[in-house]
């Protein structure tokens, strides 16, 4: 039964995805997404809390020295209507192109330090008709769940799990706000606390399953809120944004059992960049070029112990 069933399960996975892209781009019908979307390299998202019918986004926009931005688009909010927005700096304006709203920015900085300014956004959700997925929809999901788990190796469910995320984030975008889901949020704040964690370190200290951590995981990735990078048997996770000499640092930390301090890290990161760019890292480059004082450090500690 087995054998007949894993025969089967790609032409399944085939039919599973054919039935999501039907279901989520019907024909001559526009998607319009919902929330907020970054517009400008210059601007990250620090918080999102929904609060009933409320959306509270707080973002951080940083001008390098010396220069400025002139009306710089910061962020556009769909599906939304923004009640109220502040600023620490600057001067904000808003356009509605559309079915959106839009934020915009224009600040000087003359000095010869990184000017940030931080934006308090309080926007209103618009009513939407919700819908329930399609039990087509529903069925196809869990083929492509069966065929998975029928995959033995972590390396086939990352392959199929890539496969299959394109049209089911899609999906998530335009049927909820990704920030719903409480074990997405769950994963997400865990990976701010705890950058460059693997898969398998993220189930076990949030307590959230590993299948559904991979799942979660690949919907963040595919809508940008989280990168990937592969180091030797791990799927590393951080949040976009975030200093790679510090999740780098973290990752040694937990799972290399090497504690190297930040200065070392900059280093190190700089050293792995062109491994980093293509998004895999072999083990062993870490281990040759460990700073010389980090090993020391971890020695005398282990010695003494």
């Amino acid at each position: 039964m087995k054998e007949c069933i894993a025969r089967y399960a790609p032409l399944m996975l085939i039919l599973s995805l054919a039935l999501i892209t039907y279901h989520t781009l019907p024909p001559h019908v526009k998607a319009t997404p919902r929330g907020l979307t970054l517009t400008s390299p210059a601007a990250s998202i620090v918080q999102a809390e929904p609060r009933n019918e409320t959306q509270i986004y707080i973002l951080e926009v940083q001008v390098q020295p010396l220069s400025s931005l002139v009306n710089e688009k910061i962020a556009c909010i769909y599906g939304a209507k923004i009640q109220s927005i502040n600023t620490t700096t600057g001067k904000i304006t808003l356009d509605n192109p559309g079915d959106a709203a839009c934020i915009h920015l224009t600040l000087d900085n003359p000095t010869i330090h990184k000017a940030v300014a931080r934006l308090v956004i309080v926007a209103q959700a618009q009513p939407e008709e919700r819908r329930e997925p399609p039990l087509a929809l529903v069925g196809a999901v869990a083929c492509v769940a069966a065929a998975t788990y029928l995959t033995q190796t972590e390396g086939g469910r990352d392959k199929l799990f890539k496969a299959a995320s394109i049209p089911i984030s899609y999906y998530v975008a335009r049927h909820e706000d990704v920030l719903r889901s409480r074990k997405r949020v769950q994963i997400l704040e865990y990976l701010k606390k705890e950058p460059g964690a693997s898969m398998r370190r993220i189930a076990r200290e949030t307590g959230v399953s590993f299948g559904e951590v991979q799942w979660h995981l690949s919907i963040l990735e595919r809508l940008g809120y989280v990168h990937r990078v592969r180091i030797g048997k791990w799927h590393v996770y951080y949040p976009t944004g975030t200093a790679t000499e510090k999740w780098l640092a973290n990752f040694m930390a937990k799972e290399l059992g090497e504690r190297i301090i930040e200065r070392d890290a900059q280093v190190l990161a700089e050293m792995l960049e062109r491994y980093l760019s293509t998004g895999t890292v072999p083990i062993a480059v870490i281990k040759e070029n460990i700073p010389l004082n980090a090993r020391n450090t971890n020695h005398a500690k282990t010695t003494h112990a």
